[in-house]
């Protein structure tokens, strides 16, 4: 849950099965900078790239996007999206939070296409990051007093198993 009593720096993900999405947010700012793609084999992202853009960053806390159906319910891809955050916290120790990623990629395609200058073929000129952020900033505007499972941790410390 967002804490603006101490703000923190989180870390977002737009998670895929080739590429990892990276994107930076200040929880007191709300502002978000879209980083890097990072290479991934099964979804298993390139530990050695993460792990230099941990260290360079010192995020406080993750956000995984999680690919869920039209219903909004989990998919073969949202529950290794839930694995990734696992993961994200034994590595690195920090919290993870889920959020539906729902059309980013979609929005992110938007996004480069009206500022031109990209060719289309998103295959060699990826969107990941731009997707990653724009996951962290609907996850920056959740209301903190809210309700929102969006809100729960996936993975961390304080996660309870529903």
């Amino acid at each position: 849950m967002p804490n603006i009593a101490k703000p923190r720096l989180i870390m977002a993900f737009d998670f895929g099965s080739k590429r990892h999405g990276a994107a930076l947010g200040n929880e007191l700012t709300r502002t978000v900078n879209p980083l890097t793609e990072i290479p991934a084999k099964e979804g298993i992202p390139a530990w050695q790239i993460l792990d230099a853009l941990i260290k360079e960053w010192q995020p406080d806390a993750f956000v995984v996007g999680l690919p869920l159906d039209e219903a909004l319910q989990e998919t073969p891809l949202s529950q290794r999206a839930r694995k990734f955050a696992k993961r994200l916290f034994g590595r690195y120790g920090k919290a993870c939070y889920g959020m539906n990623e729902r059309g980013s990629t979609r929005v992110a395609k938007e996004i480069v296409k009206r500022q031109g200058g990209h060719k289309g073929n998103f295959r060699e000129d990826p969107v990941d990051r731009l997707a990653a952020a724009v996951i962290l900033e609907e996850w920056l505007e959740l209301d903190p007093q809210g309700n929102s499972d969006y809100l729960k941790q996936i993975a961390g410390p304080d996660f309870i198993k529903p």
